[in-house]
């Protein structure tokens, strides 16, 4: 896949896998910033994880638990912890990524309604936790439940973590909704089970504050994104994150043959 320039926002993310992972690279985008400062990371050395090179010290890890993802949790776990045995490993329901006006579905300024979600209890084992990893759970863990990987995303992001470790199978998507008077209308999404609306145009408030988060972690003061996918590639929105943070989305689909042990 050709690397994505400035020029090209996330039309550059359109094509064909890479060797390794889905390729990167880093866009332009405007936007409100988020984000800890979290001091200079240029200096961090890569950790080989299942294809990808982490670099960070302070990890947070979202483990998709939905039913056809589990088998898979405590081999790709157990990957992560023999680099990173102090990683914060979070484990909630599915990867949807919901945005509603300039907003993130159940994220750090959401209010009003939202939008009828699938919801599902945690299955975060909370005594493997760092102390500051279980206060992140008990901040975030009933808006994660209701908002998923969008919720979880938008809160850590404020959160002191060098990386964020997403792992999937990246069905669900990014949707978003405009509010209205009653229900909340459906106007894009990209999920795998229901397409809506065709090619987004533009960003919402809350996708430009990510990609702006996300585009700081080059100069150490935000979060490395890892995407690792099982099936199929994750959307151009969040590949567009990864490409801003200088991360990597890489594909695991050998762990649905049991294939090759991980590097």
């Amino acid at each position: 896949m050709k690397a994505m320039t400035p020029e090209m926002g996330l039309a550059g993310l359109s094509g064909g896998q890479g060797k390794g992972g889905f390729g990167r690279g880093l866009g332009s985008f405007g936007g409100n910033g988020l984000g800890a400062g979290l001091g200079n990371r240029a200096g961090f050395v890569g950790r080989p994880v299942m294809g990808a090179f982490i670099r960070a010290k302070r990890v947070a890890v979202y483990l998709d638990c939905s039913g056809s993802m589990r088998s898979y949790l405590p081999r790709v776990e157990a990957e992560i912890r023999k680099q990173f045995p102090d990683a914060d490993v979070f484990r909630f329901d599915g990867a949807r990524v919901v945005g509603m006006g300039d907003m993130v579905v159940y994220g750090r300024r959401f209010h009003g309604v939202a939008p009828r979600l699938r919801e599902g209890p945690t299955q975060t084992a909370v005594e493997t936790l760092t102390p500051a990893g279980r206060s992140v759970q008990v901040k975030v863990r009933t808006a994660c439940e209701k908002g998923s990987l969008g919720a979880w995303m938008d809160r850590l992001l404020a959160e002191p973590y060098d990386a964020l470790v997403v792992f999937s199978d990246f069905q669900d998507g990014v949707r978003l909704y405009e509010a209205k008077k009653g229900d909340p209308k459906l106007v894009y999404s990209d999920s795998s089970y229901h397409k809506v609306g065709g090619a987004q145009k533009g960003h919402a408030r809350w996708q430009r504050e990510w990609l702006e988060a996300f585009g700081k972690a080059p100069q150490g003061a935000g979060p490395r994104l890892y995407l690792f996918t099982v099936q199929q590639p994750p959307q151009a929105f969040l590949q567009a994150c990864v490409a801003a943070s200088g991360g990597a989305a890489t594909s695991v689909s050998w762990l649905r043959k049991g294939g090759r042990k991980a590097p």
